[in-house]
């Protein structure tokens, strides 16, 4: 009797031991099971720091080269002249203006361009009376300028950014034709969208505005010695009306396609 009452104690006291081992194996098992929760968890905020930085930070400056389909509008004389074709320039960045994307996807911010080129040639058709042929002759026109202005970019995809903008851009507009260059201060107005992919970006922007010219005539027919008549040598006030051209009241209209690089 007092041997089995011993051996029951025996059995009892294994069981014990036993699920108390188990007891331990599992708390280890659960506190491990959180330092691996913790760290994929830590993982993850990183890898997704990781890509909003390549995304956002990374991507927040731009270089586009476009091509211009432009027209121009003369409000004073009357017509309307078509681009035969045109180029543009232009460099700048955008400052977002919260930290994290609304919605894990959405950003508002301010666009900079510090320097936006924008060239286009066309083709002037004129008569010439005294011979009484048409002719063609080239038109320049060209505007030097900064663009400043909201937008919003949504991400809804890794790499992927979607955005669309509406800027100001106060430019010096140039235009020469028929020995004529014309110039003055014009603001324009820039409204687009664009597709991006990591580093390469597609859009499309279209852009008008209107200022009256100021305007400076080279043609040699103007200097000639019967032009300034029998006053002998011409003052300096007498060249500057002669080299004066009307004023011209234009109204420039344009739309460009543009390839981007964000970096």
């Amino acid at each position: 009797m007092k041997k089995l009452c011993f051996l029951l104690g025996l059995l009892l006291a294994a069981a014990g031991v036993r699920a108390q081992e188990q007891d331990d194996t599992a708390r280890r098992l659960d506190s491990l099971q959180r330092v691996v929760t913790e760290l994929t968890s830590n993982v993850q905020t990183l890898e997704q720091e990781d890509l909003n930085q390549a995304i956002w930070k990374d991507r927040a400056k731009y270089f586009n080269i476009g091509y211009v389909n432009q027209t121009m509008t003369d409000k004073t004389f009357g017509g309307e002249l078509k681009s035969d074709f045109g180029v543009s320039l232009s460099s700048g960045k955008t400052y977002y203006l919260h930290k994290k994307p609304l919605l894990g996807m959405i950003k508002f911010g301010l666009d900079f361009t510090w320097l936006d080129i924008n060239y286009a040639k066309s083709t002037l058709e004129g008569f010439d009376g005294e011979v009484g042929e048409t002719y063609t002759s080239d038109m320049h026109q060209a505007e030097i300028g900064m663009q400043v202005g909201p937008s919003v970019t949504i991400n809804p995809v890794h790499h992927l950014k979607v955005g669309g903008y509406f800027r100001v851009t106060p430019s010096y507009s140039m235009l020469y034709m028929d020995d004529t260059f014309h110039h003055h201060y014009v603001t324009m107005l820039n409204a687009g969208c664009m597709v991006a992919w990591k580093v390469i970006s597609l859009g499309v922007e279209w852009r008008w505005g209107s200022a009256t010219y100021d305007g400076l005539t080279f043609d040699e027919s103007a200097f000639d010695d019967e032009s300034f008549g029998d006053e002998g040598d011409p003052s300096m006030g007498d060249v500057m009306d002669k080299l004066s051209a009307p004023e011209r009241k234009l109204k420039t209209s344009s739309v460009r396609f543009y390839l981007g690089f964000r970096f």
